[in-house]
């Protein structure tokens, strides 16, 4: 494992520090899956799959979060069922907060801003048949502008992406308007875009590797969202054990990947090839996320569990979640 947790990337280092802060679930059934920062930074999302909720935490004055959750959204209104990923939006002057579940659905709720609560009820649901959702275990929203939601489907290998509708009608499309595959893909669980949206990275559960896609140019997609078809790279390296989210840091866009069936997450530096970014297949960073006892000991029953899952990236702060460490806050320097 590399214990020097700061590398050079170009003229300044890039370093991850200790963890500044960690919040638990508020019981030990709760099992965090999938996290992500609001637009601001100032809340924090996290899934709890087996219950069938999602924790929201605010952040204080201080910088640091609250210590218990402010908001839940879970009961039958909610319709949650086996929630795994999270992803915020700006979509107007609110807030949208987007559900994928492992059964076939994303479910999409609205701020409400005068006291920062969204639910109980969904505002948009894509799920049914034309939606093609099955293990849908990841979901982001597209940047720059956010005018798709994209999501994984672990048990077709594919990445499904849906358009927003005109604000005045609401909503997403029920069926895709474009479906990512290739050969690389092996139970694809959490998937990242570039705060540009130029990359899209994808974490290959299911044959340990990482797939970075290139946004095609406009003129060359027919003024369509299209990524692909070939990935810009493939990591495949030893370090890299079932793979279970990514995201890309704001400035100089390295990689995070966390590692359900290993005891840390791994940081990659994108780096120029002959005009083509590429990252690279060694991390230049493994930082360990709590006690290798603890880890050992899930991880012996279950060689795909252990390690940290979902993973957040906003301004210098990096969010880890885990069902065994509830959410770590690392401080990160680019």
């Amino acid at each position: 494992m590399i214990s020097d947790n700061t590398v050079m990337s170009g003229n300044s280092p890039f370093e991850v520090g200790d963890s500044v802060q960690s919040l638990a679930a508020p019981n030990k059934a709760q099992r965090f899956e999938g996290i992500a920062f609001s637009s601001s930074g100032n809340v924090i999302a996290v899934a709890t799959a087996d219950t069938n909720a999602v924790f929201l935490f605010r952040r204080k004055a201080s910088g640091l979060f609250e210590d218990a959750p402010y908001w839940c959204i879970d009961g039958p209104r909610s319709r949650l069922s086996y929630p795994h990923d999270v992803s915020f939006s700006r979509s107007g002057i609110t807030e949208q907060l987007a559900v994928a579940q492992r059964g076939g659905a994303i479910a999409i709720y609205e701020e409400n801003r005068a006291d920062e609560t969204y639910g109980p009820d969904p505002v948009f649901e894509i799920c049914g048949p034309t939606a093609k959702l099955d293990f849908s275990d990841g979901v982001a929203f597209v940047p720059p502008d956010n005018d798709y939601l994209a999501a994984c489907n672990l048990a077709t290998g594919t990445i499904a992406f849906y358009r927003r509708r005109p604000r005045s009608s609401g909503g997403f499309d029920l069926e895709p308007t474009f479906e990512l595959k290739h050969r690389s893909l092996s139970n694809p669980d959490g998937l990242a875009f570039s705060q540009c949206g130029r990359w899209l990275a994808i974490a290959n559960h299911g044959n340990h590797s990482v797939s970075v896609f290139g946004r095609r140019k406009r003129i060359l997609s027919k003024g369509t969202l299209r990524y692909g078809p070939e990935p810009m790279t493939i990591i495949k390296e030893p370090g890299l054990r079932h793979p279970h989210s990514v995201a890309f840091t704001p400035e100089t866009n390295h990689l995070v990947v966390t590692n359900a069936g290993a005891n840390y997450f791994s940081v990659y530096k994108p780096e120029s090839h002959r005009f083509r970014t590429r990252w690279t297949q060694s991390p230049v960073i493994k930082k360990a996320v709590g006690p290798d006892a603890i880890f050992k000991a899930v991880n012996m029953r279950n060689k795909t569990e252990g390690g940290p899952k979902g993973v957040a990236v906003h301004g210098s702060s990096l969010a880890i979640c885990s069902p065994e460490h509830g959410i770590k806050i690392f401080p990160f320097h680019e």
